[in-house]
């Protein structure tokens, strides 16, 4: 047996050694996890200096976990600007995260703009392990996924949370959409938690989220806005009927001058007031990240000029994050990064992530790609949470893309890159 097969069957361990997975049983019970990230952190930093940034992520997290304790609950772990809390009753976790959101508005009140930021939360509920003051499981995969759809100002719950919240709680509910589920067929439906009547319901902005058809209802069309090179607007394109095609000889878009678009290159179609694009056969078709992305093994990433692949040991990291073992042990027992980036672009060189979090830029990152005109100071990072990497642009002025692999939902907001082309969706409310 080679080195690689027996770190396997010890990462399988509840499979391979039941005597493993009865003790890890004896702690397993229903709790509620919540996942915090500050929105504009990065911009802080690069604005008022790395120890300013600090100070400001210290002093909002011990906010946060000072509420959390006042309602019961318990910080688990920091990770980077992100909390990871745990309660034990899921109606106070819910009354928490209100009480959070109303604690950093108000702290906002009384700083100028530039010093503002911004919480997204979310949280679910079920079956964990907690050991050691420490919690992992599904339940907190399925949290850090809530989370990462979740826009900043906004507060998301699964479906799982709501079902068990008491009928005479405070919170007042209402229904966005359905998720996925990683390596699940079935998708699962979120609710976002009001909590400031006085603001409208906070769009989505993650790629697995379907909004709600309600939602929807009074903006269902959409219409592409041309971008030029020099980052001026085109030409708009508006829906006519539910499905576009485009491509450089046929399609309802046709541009004729452009060499890198195939034939018939992509579909746009509208479902349920829903926006998807898909890719035509092996054509390249990209879009931007408006929120924090869940990477797939295989996934091609664009940041600037470069193209990168995402590669991962799925099935090690999945029965790591089953059994609580932390990446940099993963990265200790495998004896290779557990995921990396490959580049595509001029040599094939790996870029590993055995940290929690690894950041990509022109002059300050973890990885340094000083070549890339086109890349901002700070571009993108890649972190690691649950059994998930997450993908997320960092403020860059060009833009963090992924290429289309599936059918995939678009948000307002997004850009779309096929061939010479560049379009920004949104869109048209109607009267």
């Amino acid at each position: 047996m080679n080195q690689h097969d027996s770190v396997s069957r010890v990462l399988h361990s509840a499979a391979l050694h039941p005597e493993l997975a009865v003790e890890l049983e004896r702690f397993r019970r229903n709790i509620t996890v919540m996942f915090t990230d500050i929105k504009g952190s990065t911009a802080y930093f690069e604005r008022f200096g790395d120890t300013a940034g600090l100070l400001m992520v210290h002093g909002c997290n011990a906010l946060l976990g000072k509420i959390a304790e006042r309602h019961g609950g318990r910080v688990i772990k920091t990770i980077g600007d992100a909390v990871m809390a745990a309660f034990e009753d899921a109606n106070e976790g819910v009354l928490a995260a209100i009480d959070m959101q109303r604690a950093v508005t108000k702290e906002n009140d009384s700083k100028p703009e530039v010093k503002r930021v911004a919480i997204r939360i979310g949280l679910n509920y079920g079956p964990g392990i907690a050991k050691s003051n420490d919690v992992f499981g599904d339940v907190v995969n399925t949290a850090s996924r809530v989370e990462t759809a979740a826009a900043p100002r906004q507060i998301l719950v699964s479906d799982a949370l709501q079902a068990v919240l008491p009928q005479d709680t405070q919170a007042k509910l209402r229904h966005v959409g359905r998720f996925e589920l990683k390596g699940k067929a079935e998708t699962r439906d979120l609710f976002e938690v009001v909590w400031n009547e006085h603001e409208s319901s906070v769009a989505s902005t993650a790629h697995t989220l379907v909004a709600a058809e309600s939602q929807l209802a009074d903006s269902s069309r959409f219409k592409l806005l041309q971008v030029r090179n020099d980052g001026s607007k085109g030409a708009e394109y508006a829906f006519h009927q539910n499905t576009m095609l485009i491509g450089r000889l046929q399609g309802d878009l046709i541009f004729g001058h452009d060499s890198k678009l195939q034939p018939l290159h992509a579909r746009l179609s509208v479902s349920n007031g829903q926006l998807f694009v898909e890719a035509i056969r092996d054509a390249a078709v990209f879009f931007s990240l408006v929120g924090p992305y869940r990477l797939k093994d295989g996934n091609v990433i664009k940041m600037g000029e470069q193209l990168f692949e995402f590669h991962a040991h799925v099935n090690e990291i999945e029965s790591a994050a089953a059994t609580g073992i932390r990446i940099r042990d993963l990265f200790r027992v495998l004896k290779k990064s557990p995921a990396e980036l490959v580049s595509l672009t001029g040599e094939k060189e790996r870029y590993p992530i055995a940290e929690e979090q690894a950041t990509w830029g022109r002059t300050e990152a973890t990885y340094v790609c000083s070549d890339n005109r086109h890349m901002s100071r700070t571009h993108a990072k890649v972190y690691y949470r649950g059994e998930d990497f997450i993908l997320e642009d960092m403020g860059s002025r060009n833009g963090t893309f992924l290429k289309v692999c599936e059918k995939t939902p678009v948000p307002s907001g997004a850009m779309l890159s096929m061939g010479g082309q560049l379009f920004r969706v949104s869109r048209i409310a109607e009267d």
